[in-house]
């Protein structure tokens, strides 16, 4: 399965991202967080599905509102190519599956397709990242074999974990010389509970006789406490009485008092209604003598203060003539200005046509066109005249540069001629050379020569560094065997052993002699003998080249060279000359040309300036100013009429302003002054009036409430007098002393009711029920009863402690019978403990039937299945090592491996570095991809796996993926600094534009 193409639809930030185009190994490089996890979880989720939301995994929906999904373009081996779609729908997404036939499926094609692979397996074996060697690194000890061993069986941790757990269950369960452990703490409590039940038989017969024993006197006990507490019960119901009896006596005595009032009636709360009627009355009566009087000043006040309503009436027109003053002022300002403006602009006009030097009136100035047509005309014509004078200006500066250039080239080939060598000339040298051409086979013949001598002198010095170099190293070996002859030898001497001693002596003797033996001469005598000859060959050339036949045809040689530059030369000298003399044509061509422009644009500023009424002299040199200042000059003649013409509106408007003053000024009287005068004292009488006015409003406002609040205390004072007259009758009396008489005699029956209702409220307090209290209401003398009952309960308390000890001997007894416990107890609990104890067994050999199937399991794929893995391991990391490890094989017993080095030597993974299980690790998930599931043709997705190697380590870990065939690899990097080691066409960024490398 090749993956070609990825278009995402919307999957977390990543929205309408496609990548095309990828390849057998492809490189995904993106900076962290540009999206390299998104689109690796993409392909897991359009080939097995959206995880579910109750999954810890993310689902990657996007935030931005863009359809959920997309869809994967695929080559199958068997099938083709295929177009995997996968969208939002149901909980894993609907998917839909096309093949290259036509073909159209869903999730059931998709797995055919997939060879029925589900999610867990395909990461567990084809995809890994980061997470597995950090797990790595966090291993220590025989963990590390073991999760190593874990990882190229199953491609993750599965294996290793579920054999940790089963571990730490058996542990924690027995261990065979254990304490802990539940069922090493229950077998030690199940002997000596053993123990005590074979004591407890022997003191069985007396412990039952003490029981029966102390049951008596516990019943007993328990009769005397009862009756105890019936008494202490009276006792406290008798004392109780003791406090209600007087409490009871009061309440009937309140009863046959309360029986004299019986025939009162009065209203209630009737005496302090009446008073409060009363201080409601009087008041009111005040308030309305008071108003009456208010009411009588405020209409004298309005008769005596009444405002000019003819004045009033005028208040628009008065408000308009002061408000219109400022703009009076404003207007006679303003005629002012405009006069001055006038004389200005008029002065302005008279400069103009100075400058213009034109007698032109302003109806024939009316008929200028200075139109923005005709001032584009003038501007062009303008622009045409600056730039025939600055080309007019360049053309000379051409013509001369132009001219210059032929002179010289003229010049110079003139000089070059003169060098030149004559026909003859050239022929006598060559004739000459051809007597001296063996010179170039001589000179070939030295360079031969030179380099055979530089060779063998270069061989020779590497031979003498190697017999130098041999010969220490044989004379360091004779020194180190002198060293031990003269040590035997030494020997020998002082243990008088006169063998060893000479052999010793032989030795030493030996030795000192082939270190000083002189090298044999002639080994290399070939060699010299070829310097030699060679050197003399060398010298024997060397003086053919000196001889003068020879020297004098290099210098001819020479000569002839130079003449042949010199005609080349000359041959591009003349090329340039041609090039001078046309662009020098060019450049009087340019001239002609520039002159017929400038007689064209004479005849149109002639014509320009004849619209304009403009003589010929202007319209030449001066028509672009001459136009600005006419346009000038109408601009004044417009400003001129408008001026004048506001002039006369402010004079109008000054004159209609002192009319309207003077229609006002009658409302005055016979003052006089100014029309600001007129105005300050028309505003201030207007005000005057104003307030009067305002002032009377309020006055009739204030009559008017003045005249409701008077109607209103009216009405309340009648209300509450009326409602004093039916308090009166509902107490049957007709004055107010007779009220308060019948109201002390109602206050005195209401006093009763609650005393009555006091102690009734205390009776309740009690906890006597009406029957108790009939009970008791016999017992008029409550202080002898209690004396009796106190007695009686004094007798029960002295008898009780005497049964009380006796009790303790008998359980004293008892206990001593009991420290171990009873026989039946500790028999009891014998066959409980053996019973938790079976439990606990049979789930400790739950695990351990679980751990020996495990184990059996693992010592099955190491004869099966693992030694076709392995084999493919151990290339891999003999590739990463670079031949520094060289076999991989597992432990006898348990999971864990061996690693042998180059050297022979054996390690276990946790004796290596971090960096070399690392490797181990990468080489058995490549392996187990390649052998095992090597029938699935998935592709391997590698997420940063290599950020801890060095960069020799990472550069042989790439070349072992581009060795990797018959499998795409979707390689996901950050890191920009391995990108150089891939091709342009294999690197594809996050980013739709491509990465340059």
């Amino acid at each position: 399965m090749k993956i070609t193409d990825i278009h995402i639809y919307g999957y977390g930030k990543l929205t309408d991202f496609m990548l095309t185009g990828i390849q057998s190994l492809q490189v995904i490089y993106g900076e962290n967080e540009a999206g390299k996890s998104t689109i690796m979880s993409f392909i897991h989720s359009i080939l097995f599905g959206f995880p579910a939301k109750v999954q810890s995994e993310l689902r990657y929906e996007p935030k931005e509102g863009a359809k959920y999904g997309g869809r994967l373009t695929a080559i199958f081996p068997d099938k083709g190519k295929a177009v995997i779609e996968r969208v939002k729908g149901k909980a894993s997404g609907d998917v839909s599956v096309l093949l290259e036939d036509g073909t159209k499926g869903g999730e059931e094609l998709l797995n055919d397709l997939l060879h029925h692979i589900d999610k867990g397996l395909y990461q567990s074996i084809f995809s890994f990242n980061i997470h597995g060697l950090q797990n790595v690194n966090q291993m220590k000890g025989e963990d590390l074999g073991r999760y190593l061993f874990s990882a190229g069986s199953l491609g993750t941790d599965h294996l290793f974990s579920a054999e940790n757990i089963l571990q730490k269950e058996l542990e924690s369960r027995f261990k065979p010389n254990g304490k802990k452990p539940s069922l090493n703490v229950k077998l030690k409590e199940m002997k000596q509970l053993h123990q005590d039940l074979k004591k407890a038989e022997q003191n069985n017969e007396q412990y039952w006789t003490l029981l029966r024993e102390k049951e008596n006197l516990e019943n007993e006990l328990n009769r005397l406490h009862q009756r105890l507490d019936l008494a202490k019960q009276e006792l406290f119901r008798l004392k109780e009485w003791q406090d209600l009896y007087p409490l009871i006596t009061e309440e009937q005595e309140l009863i046959k008092e309360r029986e004299k009032f019986a025939d009162i009636s009065f209203p209630a709360n009737g005496l302090a209604l009446l008073e409060k009627l009363e201080s409601v009355i009087q008041p009111l009566e005040g308030r309305r003598a008071s108003l009456n009087s208010k009411i009588i000043i405020l209409e004298q006040e309005l008769d005596n203060n009444q405002p000019d309503h003819l004045l009033l009436s005028n208040e628009h027109h008065i408000n308009a003539a002061v408000e219109g003053l400022p703009f009076l002022e404003k207007l006679t300002q303003d005629e002012k200005e405009l006069s001055i403006k006038l004389e200005n602009i008029s002065e302005e006009i008279l400069n103009l046509q100075e400058r213009l030097h034109l007698q032109i009136d302003e109806q024939q100035l009316e008929q200028v066109d200075t139109s923005v047509f005709m001032k584009e005309k003038v501007n062009n014509a303008h622009i045409r005249r600056n730039r025939l004078q600055a080309l007019k200006q360049e053309l000379d500066d051409r013509f001369n540069d132009e001219k210059s250039v032929l002179e010289n080239t003229e010049r110079k080939i003139g000089e070059l001629k003169e060098q030149l060598l004559k026909e003859e000339e050239r022929s006598a040298i060559k004739e000459t050379l051809s007597f001296t051409a063996d010179r170039h086979n001589i000179e070939k013949e030295l360079q031969e020569t030179q380099e055979k001598l530089q060779f063998l002198q270069r061989a020779e010095k590497k031979e003498q560094e190697k017999r130098q170099q041999k010969t220490y190293q044989e004379k360091r070996q004779l020194l180190f065997l002198g060293v031990l002859f003269a040590a035997l030898f030494g020997w020998g001497i002082f243990s008088q052993t006169w063998v060893i001693a000479g052999a010793g002596f032989i030795g030493a003797a030996f030795c000192f002699a082939i270190a000083n033996k002189k090298e044999p001469k002639g080994q290399d005598s070939f060699i010299k003998n070829e310097i030699e000859a060679l050197s003399e060959k060398e010298r024997s050339l060397l003086d053919k080249l000196k001889q003068p036949d020879i020297q004098h045809a290099a210098s001819l040689e020479a000569q002839l060279k130079k003449d042949s530059d010199r005609q080349n030369q000359l041959i591009q000298l003349q090329f340039q000359l041609e090039q001078a003399n046309e662009k020098y044509e060019k450049v009087i061509a340019s001239f002609e040309k520039w002159e017929n422009e400038c007689a064209e644009l004479e005849n149109d500023l002639l014509q320009l300036g004849k619209q304009l009424f403009l003589p010929h002299d202007i319209s030449k040199t001066y028509l672009s100013e001459a136009f600005n200042l006419i346009e000038q000059l109408k601009a004044l003649y417009r400003e001129k009429k408008y001026i004048t013409e506001r002039k006369a509106s402010a004079e109008k408007g000054i004159n209609e302003k002192l009319h309207t003053f003077h229609k006002l000024k009658g409302l005055l009287g016979s003052e006089t002054g100014s029309v600001q005068e007129i105005g300050y004292q028309l505003k201030k009488r207007l005000k005057e009036e104003t307030e009067k006015h305002i002032k009377q409003g309020e006055r009739e406002a204030a009559l008017h409430e003045l005249k409701l609040e008077h109607s209103t205390v009216l009405a309340e004072l009648r209300h509450f007098q009326k409602d004093y007259e039916n308090q009166l009758s509902l107490a049957g009396t007709d004055a107010s002393e007779e009220y308060r008489e019948k109201a002390a005699e109602a206050q005195k029956l209401t006093e009763l009711e609650e005393q009555i209702k006091q102690v009734r409220k205390q009776i309740n307090l009690n906890s006597f029920s009406q029957e108790e209290i009939n009970k008791y209401s016999n017992v008029t003398n409550p202080e002898a009863e209690v004396q009796a009952v106190s007695e009686e309960a004094a007798l029960l308390q002295e008898s009780i402690p005497g049964l009380q000890s006796k009790l303790a001997e008998v359980k004293y007894e008892i206990h001593i019978l009991e420290e171990g416990g009873t026989y039946a107890e500790l028999l009891h609990r014998f066959a409980l403990l053996k019973s938790e104890f079976e439990e606990e067994a049979r789930e400790w050999a739950k695990y351990a039937a679980a751990k020996d199937i495990l184990d059996r399991t693992i010592n099955s794929f190491k004869n099966e299945r693992l030694p076709k893995m392995l084999g493919k391991a151990e290339q891999f990391l003999s590739f990463l090592t670079n031949g520094g490890y060289v076999r991989i094989f597992p432990k006898e017993e348990g999971s864990g491996f061996f690693i042998e080095s180059k050297t022979g030597a054996v390690f276990e993974a946790k004796e290596l570095s971090q960096a070399t299980a690392e490797q181990i690790y990468v080489s058995f998930r490549l392996a187990l991809a390649m052998t095992i599931y090597g029938k699935y043709p998935f592709p391997v997705i590698i997420d940063d796996s290599f950020v801890n190697f060095d960069h020799v380590r990472t550069e042989r870990m790439i070349n072992l993926l581009k060795n990797l065939t018959g499998r795409q690899i979707l390689f996901f990097t950050c890191h920009k600094h391995l990108l150089p080691h891939f091709q342009e066409e294999q690197i594809q960024s996050v980013a739709k534009e491509k990465l340059s490398v």
